[in-house]
């Protein structure tokens, strides 16, 4: 095989492969355009494989005709093709004037497989040093030239559209044009060779199969792109999802909640009256009045977890004002203290330099609260509960950080702890963290649970100093 014809193979290969490929991502929503891509590719390596037999002496005059008459039909189909791929890619109807061109390609694309009508039957020897090989040509008639002529006007034409697309911001324009410049210098210098004007090996299979690289980098490019944007926009519906059946189940869960503890509370407050009536009975019975104690604390909890209901079914927009985080969470430490039964000792508060911010002081204090009432109810804790304030007074957020050496959170549990009606307690009611959380949400802010060191869970609530509050549901 001569060194041309090795040459015209490997672009074939070329082509082809580019074919396939587009072939296979014109199949995604939005690409069908690349299947008029995928057309003018397979064009081109047609057109490089009828160009094979061209240098090798062993090939019979007859079939040396006729794969010039096929090289010349598939070069015209091949342009005829842009056409179509560049207005479905534009999302356009073809012009009259390109519509007008196509028609004049595909005649001629015809009429060169018609023997005597656009080649001559007769062939001609041109030996090429550089390659150390013989082309063996057939010479053009007339209305072949006038078809040559076309070939080119119709690659300028292109050329141009490219160009001014490119002018205008379109970066596809740019690469369009300088694939179809390949093209063109290709067929003016084939058009001189063949005229024996300049003794050079042909190029235009080189043109072909640098126009497909170049175009199906950009083709490529593209679909990288295209599809980096759909995994992300995926990503965050996929995200907005979960935030809208997070939000449809927490207004349900509000709507049971709120009719529980509205039938709850009126049978409730029955029993605490019951329950101060019988404590003006006197008697000395052990047994009855251990009876009452349990009646009251069973009682008591029942109040509260009412109370926690109601807070949870009402949710409301933080009211902002400034105020200074030490004192909230050094009255909600006190009041965690109280609920618990606590000493003192068992909570202490570490505060920062810096601990003023715009918040809603009620709902601050009820998180902080719940967050120190769990980390002294934390089973097997030892030490002390541990509130530290953070935040210097250039940070744009101030964080409470409230850390216990007990138990901590096993792994499979940290996603859920903030789940409302979730708890690993046996008398909890799960809405604590989860009202946590609705506070730092609505303040702009988040919550976060981290293992303690060496032992136990740290929970740390952060809050910007000036809130930008979202909507509560």
């Amino acid at each position: 095989m001569t060194l041309p014809a090795a040459f015209s193979l490997t672009s074939a290969s070329v082509g082809l492969l580019a074919a396939l490929l587009a072939l296979g991502m014109s199949s995604a929503p939005g690409w069908r355009e690349l299947r008029w891509f995928a057309l003018c590719a397979t064009f081109a390596a047609f057109f490089n494989l009828a160009n094979i037999p061209t240098t090798l002496p062993w090939v019979a005059e007859p079939t040396l005709l006729f794969t010039a008459r096929l090289s010349l039909f598939f070069g015209g189909l091949h342009t005829v093709t842009w056409f179509v791929f560049i207005a479905a890619r534009e999302r356009r109807a073809l012009s009259r004037l390109e519509r007008a061109a196509i028609g004049v390609g595909i005649t001629f694309s015809v009429l060169t497989l018609v023997p005597g009508v656009i080649l001559e039957e007769d062939l001609n020897a041109r030996h090429v040093p550089l390659v150390a090989a013989t082309y063996r040509d057939a010479t053009p008639t007339l209305l072949g030239e006038i078809a040559i002529v076309d070939y080119v006007a119709s690659v300028m034409f292109l050329l141009g559209r490219a160009l001014r697309d490119w002018r205008r911001g379109d970066s596809d324009g740019g690469t369009h044009a300088l694939a179809l410049s390949f093209v063109l210098v290709g067929a003016v210098h084939d058009g001189l060779a063949t005229g024996n004007i300049i003794r050079s090996p042909y190029i235009l299979d080189f043109s072909l199969v640098a126009f497909v690289l170049v175009v199906g980098a950009s083709i490529t490019s593209r679909f990288v792109a295209s599809a980096r944007a759909l995994e992300r926009s995926k990503r965050k519906l996929e995200v907005a999802q979960a935030q809208l059946v997070a939000k449809e189940r927490l207004a349900a869960l509000g709507e049971l909640s709120a009719v529980v503890a509205h039938e709850v509370r009126n049978p409730l407050a029955v029993v605490f009256n019951a329950l101060a009536r019988l404590r003006r009975v006197q008697t000395t019975d052990e047994e009855h009045a251990a009876l009452l104690r349990i009646l009251q604390e069973e009682a008591e909890r029942l109040r509260d977890i009412v109370s926690d209901l109601l807070e949870f079914a009402s949710p409301r927009p933080p009211v902002l004002a400034p105020a200074s985080l030490d004192e909230i969470v050094r009255g909600a430490a006190l009041a965690a203290r109280n609920v618990v039964g606590s000493a003192e000792s068992d909570v202490v508060v570490e505060v920062g330099p810096s601990t003023e911010l715009e918040c809603d002081e009620r709902l601050v204090r009820q998180a902080v609260l719940n967050l120190v009432t769990n980390a002294l109810q934390a089973s097997g804790r030892a030490g002390p509960v541990r509130v530290t304030i953070r935040g210097a007074a250039d940070d744009p957020a101030i964080t409470v950080r409230v850390a216990d050496d007990g138990d901590g959170v096993p792994d499979d549990l940290r996603e859920r702890v903030f789940t409302p009606f979730f708890s690993t307690r046996p008398k909890g009611t799960g809405l604590g963290l989860a009202v946590v959380r609705r506070c730092a949400e609505a303040h702009g802010g988040k919550v976060s649970l981290h293992p303690n060191r060496p032992r136990g869970a740290s929970f740390e609530l952060e809050l910007p100093r000036r809130s930008r509050p979202s909507v509560t549901t």
